[in-house]
């Protein structure tokens, strides 16, 4: 009986009856299958079989003869085909370094590794046993990285590198010869780069691409560049040079996108940028007749434009861009400021229409002044226009482009002491006849512009005693255009600098209508009776219309204005019984309530009958005072100008003006004997009777009435009232401080004040200093006595 699991003719012992194969004889198939690879003849091996004697050899213990062998062989091969068909290339290249032989190189060099890579796919298949078992436990470079390791050692770093430099010299030289717009196969570049990032090397343990061609390729390109900038800045303007520098970074874009490595372009991009913007981009800008100021007058928009794109790469030259705008906007400012710089002696400017006979009397400078005034703030939004397109068009809208360029307006704007005063006569301007004709966007871009440079302003509690003033005299004189204008812009003031800023502006327009509703009530309480006149009266409050005060002080400094005035009115009787009869109205209905009249911010509508003409004539109630002075029809008056004071109570500094404007200025509806343009005490006036216009409505307004730009004495005299709004301000603003804190330091109080006013205007240390002084005399807060330099709060 046999052992059970025994087959016949064996024993029990594991004896070993497989014929022995010599595993040399068995490599000498793999060896001779990778030849025919390298052939092109794989076709024609039997893969299985191959891969079985593989798998035989590393079961067998003979891992490493098939691993070393295959390595032998790849060696063997490679360098028989770097000594048969690459080293001649390499010296032909050399000595004639030509695209063609540069061409063929390369092309030598790319067609080996292709069929070396090509080769290695197919072995490494073959051998995967081998990699999977053998290699693995013996921690060996995969088969695959060992052919291309081999390839490395073998074909780019035999005899001592030489292939290596020529490849790179090869390389680089295609590069520069594409640089100067000659053709190369791109595609031959590109693999041999490929084969350049696949090799590693293995000190760095890098891809050869990074550690020996980029390298090269970088300091090759600024070498190639700084020689290029260096001739352009010499030959070219700051358009051309600024798009060729564009274009060139373009172009090398394009190169690293078809045969180079995407890493490479952020140091190629630097490079370009260093060598032709960071190396001139001072100089760039300051080229004469052809630099940035250039580009700026010209309105360069898309020259400025690749400018700004390449600048903004570079955080310094971005910075000197900047500088330069600024700058230049600057210089812009100091010849905008010559349109103010009007002599009251310029001939030039007091000329009449057709240039000849000039005008000497007194409104006409003041009248030059406004329009250049004028003119300057439409400059200076027209200027603003232009560069605030540079800055959507050229600079992407850059935050920091746009803050360079606004800085430059606030220094340009701040540096004119009377530009609150200019912005608001600028609206002033708009808002009675410039608006006129205008479409709603047009409309809406004045009113933005407007409220912009307001931003701008420092001082913006001057340009509110201005406004007030101006918007005064429109409601009064009904010189404005829309009310919904007005309207509307109060409200764009309200959302820029806050409800406190437009508190007596809509105070204003209250009273206007509550005016208007009263006037109403009023005729309706006449019932069927009539005054002989239509009168319409506006009720206004006192602490809503500086302009009240401010004017009545200005124009009779010899009466106390805090005191009621009741001017005379040539004994006119239907005047005299309609503001009796309002007043009792008006006290019936507002019970302890005074009016105090103001005629000099009234206006009257008139007819007048001169000779057979008759005209309605609309003028100030100042105006209508002296004109019923001669509203007789039996005879002729003449009444020199001390009888027409003493008759009218009319203040002594403006009634020479208002006469002025009756009989010496347009419309001539008085006569002056003598004729001339100053006013004496004892110059002589009556009705002109020869007066014709072909105008039946004309408005005759009074010398200076307007709004103009003040005079030295009233620029004077204004800002001392802002100066004393200001104490007032700073003073309330101490206190508000010292409420909430209780206990402060002087520095402390000082930073927390100025933070507070700097919105409405820049108060200096000084000013508030001397305001502490006044609150510690007025006992608001005192001194802490072990402490000169802290403050306390009094209750």
């Amino acid at each position: 009986m046999r052992p059970s699991g025994l087959s016949p003719g064996c024993t029990g012992r594991d004896t070993d009856t497989t014929p022995h194969i010599d595993p040399h004889k068995q490599f000498e198939k793999l060896a001779t299958a990778i030849g025919e690879i390298y052939k092109h003849n794989s076709s024609q091996l039997l893969f299985e079989e191959l891969y079985r004697i593989g798998y035989n050899l590393v079961l067998s213990k003979n891992g490493p003869l098939v691993y070393d062998g295959v390595k032998a062989v790849l060696e063997a091969h490679l360098i028989d085909c770097v000594h048969k068909d690459i080293l001649k290339h390499i010296e032909t290249a050399s000595a004639s370094p030509t695209i063609a032989n540069n061409e063929a190189l390369l092309s030598s060099v790319r067609m080996l590794w292709s069929e070396h890579v090509t080769a290695m796919l197919i072995i490494k298949d073959i051998l995967m046993y081998v990699d999977k078992v053998y290699v693995e436990n013996a921690h060996l470079l995969s088969v695959y990285e060992m052919g291309m390791g081999v390839f490395r050692d073998k074909v780019l770093l035999a005899s001592n590198g030489r292939l290596n430099a020529g490849m790179k010299k090869a390389v680089l030289r295609q590069i520069e010869y594409e640089r100067h717009n000659n053709e190369v196969n791109r595609s031959t570049l590109r693999s041999i780069v490929d084969m350049f990032v696949e090799l590693l090397d293995t000190a760095r343990l890098r891809p050869l691409y990074d550690t020996v061609l980029e390298p090269q390729i970088i300091a090759e390109t600024t070498a190639f560049y700084s020689t290029v900038a260096n001739k352009r800045i010499a030959e070219l303007g700051a358009p051309e040079y600024t798009r060729a520098a564009h274009d060139d970074i373009d172009a090398e874009m394009d190169r690293v996108g078809a045969y180079l490595v995407a890493q490479t372009s952020k140091p190629l991009r630097d490079v370009l940028l260093n060598e032709l913007i960071l190396e001139y981009d001072g100089r760039i800008l300051s080229i004469p007749d052809n630099g940035l100021v250039n580009m700026y007058e010209k309105r360069d928009f898309s020259g400025l434009a690749v400018l700004y794109s390449l600048y903004s790469q570079l955080p310094s030259s971005f910075s000197i861009l900047q500088d330069r705008t600024r700058s230049h906007i600057a210089s812009i400012g100091k010849r905008l400021a010559e349109l103010l710089a009007v002599r009251p002696d310029d001939e030039s400017l007091t000329k009449g229409s057709d240039g000849t006979a000039p005008q000497t009397h007194a409104g006409t400078t003041a009248a030059a002044r406004t329009a250049m005034a004028l003119r300057w703030i439409q400059e200076l939004i027209a200027t603003y226009d232009i560069y605030d397109d540079f800055v959507v068009k050229s600079f992407a809208g850059n935050k920091a482009m746009r803050i360079a360029i606004n800085d430059a307006f606030i220094g340009i704007i701040n540096n004119n002491d009377r530009a609150p005063e200019l912005l608001s006569l600028y609206i002033d301007d708009n808002m009675k006849s410039g608006l006129k004709g205008k479409s709603e966007q047009e409309t809406e871009h004045v009113f933005e512009r407007s409220i912009l440079l307001l931003r701008f302003l420092k001082d913006k509690d001057a340009f509110e005693h201005y406004y007030k003033v101006h918007l005064a005299r429109r409601l009064l004189f009904g010189r404005c255009l829309s009310d919904d204008a007005e309207q509307s812009l109060v409200s764009k003031l309200k959302i820029e600098c806050g409800s406190q800023f437009t508190l007596k502006l809509e105070g204003m327009f209250k009273d206007m209508q509550t005016s208007a509703n009263m006037d109403s009530l009023f005729k309706e309480s006449l019932a069927n009776g009539s005054l002989g006149l239509d009168i319409q009266v506006s009720v206004l409050t006192p602490t809503f219309w500086p302009a009240l005060a401010t004017s009545t002080t200005s124009d009779n400094t010899a009466r106390d204005s805090s005191q009621p005035q009741s001017h005379k009115t040539a004994h006119n009787s239907l005047i005299d019984m309609a503001i009796e009869k309002f007043t009792d109205f008006y006290t019936k209905h507002r019970s302890g309530r005074t009016l105090t009249w103001q005629p000099n911010m009234g206006n009257a509508d008139l007819k007048v009958r001169f000779g057979s003409r008759t005209h309605e004539l609309n003028v100030t109630t100042y105006q209508m005072f002296i004109l019923l002075l001669f509203a007789k029809d039996d005879a002729v008056i003449e009444l020199t100008a001390t009888e027409i004071q003493e008759k009218t109570d009319i203040p002594k500094d403006l009634l020479p003006r208002l006469l002025q404007s009756l009989a010496c200025a347009r419309y001539k509806v008085l006569t002056k004997t003598p004729m001339s343009r100053n006013i004496s005490q004892t110059d002589k006036f009556k009705l002109n009777m020869s007066f014709k216009s072909p105008q039946y409505r004309i408005r005759i307004p009074m010398v200076s009435a307007k709004n103009n730009v003040e005079n030295d004495k009233e620029n004077a005299a204004t800002m001392a009232t802002i100066s004393q709004e200001r104490q007032y301000a700073i003073e309330a603003a101490i206190v508000r401080i010292m409420k909430t804190r209780k206990q402060m330091v002087h520095d402390q109080l000082i930073n927390e004040t100025i933070n507070q006013l700097s919105s409405r205007f820049m108060p200096t240390s000084k000013t508030i200093k001397v305001s502490i002084e006044r609150l510690i005399d007025r006992e608001y807060i005192v001194r802490c006595p072990n402490n000169p330099r802290l403050y306390n709060y009094l209750a």
